[in-house]
């Protein structure tokens, strides 16, 4: 065997090594058919935009683009569904407990309206995905809205789930972490 045909020979190895590798875990495998923010009360506007701008990174009814399927481009594209669905799954949003729910959106309404997400090099590839002011404004207030819903959800006076004290600040209105009120930015 030649010299040169060696090295495309290692390089076709490499390269098949390098797509059966997966050092995020098997990420394309988890799949769900379960309706996003499953018992939340969520407007179809709403999920509309939940559909269009963040399922493929925060659930599991992402569509891979062809390009996710080269390594190593395959890894970086699976590491962040990986991390993003690490921080929101909106295929399992009925495990979430009432509290963390809360925390969810509070920090959902808040990078939305802050323009921080759906992130920068995403919208590069996905310029469909880009949040209009309209999406941000109707975003916004459904979380404000959802986050009321679920804290006025109380048994005895007493909110079910644990995280009592994100379930008081949105039962009584209160601004969180990152949120914005009247364009400036809460810390």
């Amino acid at each position: 065997m030649k010299t040169s045909q060696k090295v495309i020979a290692g390089i076709a190895a490499f390269a098949v090594a390098c797509a059966l590798v997966h050092p995020f875990g098997q990420v394309k495998n988890q799949t769900s058919s379960a309706p996003l923010l499953a018992g939340a009360e969520t407007p179809d506007a709403v999920t509309a935009i939940v559909e269009r701008s963040c399922r493929n990174c925060h659930s599991e009814q992402t569509q891979w683009p062809w390009y996710s399927y080269v390594a190593p481009l395959s890894w970086i594209v699976e590491k962040d569904v990986h991390d993003a669905r690490l921080h929101m799954n909106l295929s399992r949003w009925q495990d979430y407990a009432p509290g963390k729910q809360v925390e969810i959106l509070a920090r959902l309404g808040a990078e939305v309206r802050n323009h921080q997400m759906p992130l920068p090099r995403y919208l590069s590839l996905h310029p469909e995905a880009k949040l209009s002011e309209e999406d941000i404004q109707q975003l916004y207030d459904w979380t404000r809205k959802e986050r009321r819903r679920l804290a006025s959800r109380t048994v005895n006076g007493h909110p079910r789930g644990h995280a009592h004290g994100l379930l008081h600040a949105a039962r009584i209105g209160e601004v969180f972490p990152g949120d914005t009120e009247g364009g400036a930015v809460v810390h």
